[in-house]
Protein backbone atom coordinates (compact mmCIF):
# COMPACT_ATOMS: atom_id res chain seq x y z
CA UNK A 1 0.00 0.00 0.00
CA UNK A 2 2.85 2.38 1.14
CA UNK A 3 4.49 1.79 -2.35
CA UNK A 4 1.07 2.24 -4.05
CA UNK A 5 0.48 6.00 -2.33
CA UNK A 6 4.62 6.88 -3.48
CA UNK A 7 3.96 6.34 -6.73
CA UNK A 8 0.84 8.13 -6.70
CA UNK A 9 2.77 11.02 -5.11
CA UNK A 10 5.54 10.75 -7.75
CA UNK A 11 2.95 10.70 -10.46
CA UNK A 12 0.93 13.64 -8.94
CA UNK A 13 4.03 15.56 -8.68
CA UNK A 14 5.61 15.07 -12.24
CA UNK A 15 2.05 15.71 -13.37
CA UNK A 16 1.76 19.45 -11.02
CA UNK A 17 5.49 20.03 -12.00
CA UNK A 18 4.60 20.31 -15.88
CA UNK A 19 1.20 21.08 -15.78
CA UNK A 20 1.33 24.00 -18.21
CA UNK A 21 3.27 22.32 -21.13
CA UNK A 22 0.07 19.84 -21.22
CA UNK A 23 -2.52 22.50 -21.13
CA UNK A 24 -1.48 24.46 -23.44
CA UNK A 25 -1.28 24.12 -27.48
CA UNK A 26 2.35 25.81 -28.45
CA UNK A 27 3.36 26.95 -31.85
CA UNK A 28 6.94 27.29 -33.19
CA UNK A 29 7.89 30.89 -33.65
CA UNK A 30 11.78 30.75 -33.71
CA UNK A 31 14.27 28.37 -34.00
CA UNK A 32 17.87 28.54 -33.21
CA UNK A 33 20.80 26.11 -34.43
CA UNK A 34 24.64 26.32 -34.80
CA UNK A 35 23.31 30.01 -33.08
CA UNK A 36 21.59 30.76 -36.24
CA UNK A 37 18.30 32.15 -35.58
CA UNK A 38 15.12 31.86 -37.98
CA UNK A 39 11.53 33.01 -37.33
CA UNK A 40 8.89 31.26 -38.55
CA UNK A 41 8.52 31.83 -42.20
CA UNK A 42 4.85 33.02 -43.40
CA UNK A 43 2.62 30.66 -44.73
CA UNK A 44 -0.88 30.14 -46.24
CA UNK A 45 -1.84 27.75 -44.20
CA UNK A 46 -1.86 28.03 -40.53
CA UNK A 47 1.05 26.21 -38.49
CA UNK A 48 0.03 23.02 -36.69
CA UNK A 49 -0.08 23.29 -32.75
CA UNK A 50 3.09 21.67 -30.95
CA UNK A 51 1.27 19.03 -28.15
CA UNK A 52 2.78 17.44 -25.19
CA UNK A 53 0.87 13.85 -24.44
CA UNK A 54 0.69 11.54 -21.40
CA UNK A 55 -0.19 8.14 -23.03
CA UNK A 56 -0.86 6.70 -19.98
CA UNK A 57 1.22 3.35 -19.51
CA UNK A 58 3.21 3.94 -22.52
CA UNK A 59 4.79 7.37 -21.14
CA UNK A 60 5.14 10.82 -22.61
CA UNK A 61 5.34 11.69 -25.88
CA UNK A 62 5.81 15.39 -27.44
CA UNK A 63 4.68 16.26 -30.98
CA UNK A 64 6.63 19.19 -32.28
CA UNK A 65 5.02 20.53 -35.52
CA UNK A 66 5.26 23.34 -38.03
CA UNK A 67 3.82 22.05 -41.60
CA UNK A 68 5.27 18.26 -40.82
CA UNK A 69 5.92 16.96 -37.31
CA UNK A 70 9.01 15.43 -35.38
CA UNK A 71 7.02 13.23 -32.47
CA UNK A 72 9.52 11.63 -29.63
CA UNK A 73 8.71 9.56 -26.87
CA UNK A 74 10.32 11.56 -23.67
CA UNK A 75 10.29 11.02 -20.15
CA UNK A 76 10.63 13.70 -17.45
CA UNK A 77 13.37 14.40 -14.92
CA UNK A 78 11.40 14.66 -11.34
CA UNK A 79 14.10 16.80 -10.02
CA UNK A 80 14.73 19.15 -13.02
CA UNK A 81 12.97 21.29 -16.13
CA UNK A 82 13.83 18.70 -18.37
CA UNK A 83 12.99 15.19 -20.59
CA UNK A 84 14.87 12.46 -22.41
CA UNK A 85 14.44 11.81 -25.57
CA UNK A 86 13.65 7.79 -26.73
CA UNK A 87 12.77 8.22 -30.32
CA UNK A 88 11.18 10.26 -32.95
CA UNK A 89 9.83 9.94 -36.07
CA UNK A 90 9.06 12.39 -38.79
CA UNK A 91 6.57 13.07 -41.06
CA UNK A 92 7.68 14.14 -45.28
CA UNK A 93 5.06 16.16 -46.19
CA UNK A 94 5.52 18.58 -48.98
CA UNK A 95 4.38 22.54 -48.36
CA UNK A 96 3.89 23.93 -51.88
CA UNK A 97 2.53 27.33 -51.33
CA UNK A 98 3.72 31.09 -50.58
CA UNK A 99 7.52 31.24 -49.28
CA UNK A 100 7.39 27.34 -50.17
CA UNK A 101 11.51 27.50 -50.10
CA UNK A 102 11.58 29.20 -46.79
CA UNK A 103 8.91 26.75 -45.25
CA UNK A 104 10.61 24.07 -46.08
CA UNK A 105 14.12 24.60 -44.76
CA UNK A 106 12.24 25.87 -41.44
CA UNK A 107 10.01 22.09 -41.45
CA UNK A 108 13.81 20.23 -42.07
CA UNK A 109 15.29 23.00 -39.07
CA UNK A 110 12.34 21.45 -36.47
CA UNK A 111 12.47 17.35 -37.06
CA UNK A 112 16.67 17.54 -37.17
CA UNK A 113 16.33 19.28 -34.13
CA UNK A 114 15.37 16.52 -32.46
CA UNK A 115 16.02 13.74 -34.66
CA UNK A 116 19.67 14.81 -35.22
CA UNK A 117 20.28 14.22 -31.66
CA UNK A 118 20.79 10.85 -29.78
CA UNK A 119 18.79 8.61 -28.18
CA UNK A 120 18.92 9.75 -24.43
CA UNK A 121 19.65 13.39 -25.15
CA UNK A 122 18.43 15.66 -22.85
CA UNK A 123 16.00 18.63 -23.37
CA UNK A 124 15.99 21.68 -21.19
CA UNK A 125 12.67 23.34 -21.28
CA UNK A 126 11.58 27.03 -19.42
CA UNK A 127 8.28 28.64 -19.31
CA UNK A 128 7.65 32.32 -19.03
CA UNK A 129 4.55 34.30 -18.56
CA UNK A 130 2.89 37.19 -19.94
CA UNK A 131 -0.48 37.67 -18.37
CA UNK A 132 -2.43 34.41 -20.74
CA UNK A 133 0.38 34.87 -23.04
CA UNK A 134 2.98 32.03 -23.10
CA UNK A 135 6.13 31.39 -24.24
CA UNK A 136 8.29 27.83 -23.96
CA UNK A 137 12.05 27.62 -25.04
CA UNK A 138 13.17 24.15 -25.18
CA UNK A 139 17.14 24.03 -25.18
CA UNK A 140 19.01 20.42 -26.26
CA UNK A 141 21.33 20.29 -23.32
CA UNK A 142 24.16 19.44 -25.41
CA UNK A 143 24.65 21.83 -28.44
CA UNK A 144 22.69 24.53 -26.72
CA UNK A 145 20.37 24.43 -29.96
CA UNK A 146 16.84 25.80 -28.89
CA UNK A 147 12.82 26.21 -30.27
CA UNK A 148 10.55 28.85 -29.09
CA UNK A 149 6.86 28.35 -28.88
CA UNK A 150 3.85 30.55 -28.36
CA UNK A 151 0.89 29.31 -26.96
CA UNK A 152 -2.26 31.73 -28.38
CA UNK A 153 -0.29 33.68 -30.80
CA UNK A 154 -0.77 31.98 -34.46
CA UNK A 155 -4.92 30.61 -33.71
CA UNK A 156 -6.99 29.19 -30.80
CA UNK A 157 -10.41 27.79 -30.02
CA UNK A 158 -10.68 30.89 -27.90
CA UNK A 159 -8.53 33.30 -30.17
CA UNK A 160 -11.11 32.60 -32.94
CA UNK A 161 -14.12 33.82 -30.79
CA UNK A 162 -12.46 36.93 -30.94
CA UNK A 163 -13.02 40.75 -32.35
CA UNK A 164 -10.68 41.14 -35.24
CA UNK A 165 -8.93 44.57 -35.98
CA UNK A 166 -7.85 46.59 -39.08
CA UNK A 167 -4.56 47.37 -38.64
CA UNK A 168 -2.35 49.25 -42.28
CA UNK A 169 -0.11 49.33 -43.91
CA UNK A 170 1.13 45.93 -43.39
CA UNK A 171 4.54 45.45 -44.31
CA UNK A 172 4.74 48.76 -42.45
CA UNK A 173 8.14 50.86 -42.52
CA UNK A 174 7.44 54.00 -40.29
CA UNK A 175 3.70 53.57 -38.66
CA UNK A 176 1.61 51.12 -38.03
CA UNK A 177 -2.33 52.15 -38.35
CA UNK A 178 -4.61 50.29 -35.81
CA UNK A 179 -8.51 50.71 -35.73
CA UNK A 180 -11.60 50.08 -34.58
CA UNK A 181 -10.54 49.31 -31.23
CA UNK A 182 -12.30 50.27 -28.28
CA UNK A 183 -10.61 52.82 -25.61
CA UNK A 184 -8.26 51.42 -22.56
CA UNK A 185 -7.61 48.30 -23.98
CA UNK A 186 -4.06 46.92 -23.78
CA UNK A 187 -2.16 46.90 -26.32
CA UNK A 188 1.27 45.24 -26.47
CA UNK A 189 3.59 44.16 -29.28
CA UNK A 190 6.01 40.86 -29.27
CA UNK A 191 8.47 40.20 -31.02
CA UNK A 192 8.62 35.95 -32.22
CA UNK A 193 10.30 34.88 -28.78
CA UNK A 194 7.74 36.47 -26.72
CA UNK A 195 9.68 39.59 -25.72
CA UNK A 196 7.33 42.79 -25.15
CA UNK A 197 8.76 44.91 -27.13
CA UNK A 198 5.96 48.13 -27.02
CA UNK A 199 2.98 48.44 -24.10
CA UNK A 200 0.24 51.24 -24.58
CA UNK A 201 -3.80 51.68 -23.70
CA UNK A 202 -5.66 52.21 -26.48
CA UNK A 203 -7.38 56.31 -26.54
CA UNK A 204 -9.80 56.15 -29.24
CA UNK A 205 -10.73 54.02 -32.19
CA UNK A 206 -7.90 54.74 -34.02
CA UNK A 207 -3.95 54.03 -32.60
CA UNK A 208 -1.12 54.87 -34.09
CA UNK A 209 1.83 53.06 -33.61
CA UNK A 210 5.46 54.18 -34.58
CA UNK A 211 7.99 51.11 -35.47
CA UNK A 212 10.59 53.01 -36.56
CA UNK A 213 12.67 51.94 -34.15
CA UNK A 214 11.71 47.92 -34.55
CA UNK A 215 14.26 45.88 -36.81
CA UNK A 216 13.73 44.41 -39.52
CA UNK A 217 11.35 41.01 -39.29
CA UNK A 218 8.25 39.52 -37.87
CA UNK A 219 6.07 40.59 -34.90
CA UNK A 220 2.66 40.32 -33.04
CA UNK A 221 0.31 43.11 -32.40
CA UNK A 222 -1.70 42.08 -29.14
CA UNK A 223 -4.83 43.75 -28.20
CA UNK A 224 -7.30 42.80 -25.37
CA UNK A 225 -10.30 41.26 -26.12
CA UNK A 226 -8.88 41.17 -29.82
CA UNK A 227 -7.72 38.60 -32.16
CA UNK A 228 -3.37 38.91 -32.42
CA UNK A 229 -1.89 39.64 -36.02
CA UNK A 230 0.95 39.52 -37.01
CA UNK A 231 2.50 42.45 -39.32
CA UNK A 232 5.65 42.67 -40.90
CA UNK A 233 8.71 45.64 -40.20
CA UNK A 234 9.90 46.19 -43.76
Amino acid sequence: MKTKLFFLFISCSLFGQNAELFNNNWYISQITIANQTVNSPIMELPIASSLFQNNGSSGYSFVSSYYNSAGSSITFNTVTDSFTRHGTAVTLLVYNGTNAAAAQSYDQKNWEFYFNAPVGNIYNYQIMNSGSSKTLTITNATTGDKIVYNNSFLGTKESALKKKARIFPNPTSDFLIVEDVEKNLNVKIFDLSGKVLYETLSSGKELKINTTDFQKGQYILSIENFKPEFFIKK
